[in-house]
């Protein structure tokens, strides 16, 4: 089980920055990149998401749920719980369930 995990993970990291860097150059501004948001993702983006990143991803929300159980001790007493559970459960929920199937953010943008 820990293989496969493993395995998912790895090819997650090998291929999702492939996907995110297709057709990118040097010379972009900023108005490309917003005309880029309104197109629609190539079939290996939609694939790739599918297959391989949200599954991942889903395993991060779980995790994210376990951390925010492991650490409420020490940020509840800190007020920071709020943070660690927007942190580690509510933007890899996001990234996994609201985002559109085979989009993926530029480096300023957060999800929710």
């Amino acid at each position: 089980m820990k293989r496969t995990i493993l395995f998912w993970l790895s090819l997650a990291f090998l291929i999702v920055p492939a996907l995110t860097a297709q057709g990118q150059t040097g010379s972009e501004t900023p108005q490309d990149h917003r005309a880029q948001r309104h197109e629609l993702p190539s079939t290996g983006a939609i694939l790739g998401d599918f297959i391989v990143l949200r599954p991942a991803c889903l395993i991060a929300t779980a995790l994210g749920v376990v951390g925010t159980v492991a650490t409420l001790p020490v940020s509840i007493p800190s007020g920071s719980a709020g943070a660690v559970a927007r942190k580690l459960v509510a933007e890899p929920f996001a990234f996994t369930f609201i985002r559109p199937l085979g989009t993926f953010p530029a480096g300023d943008e957060t999800w929710p």
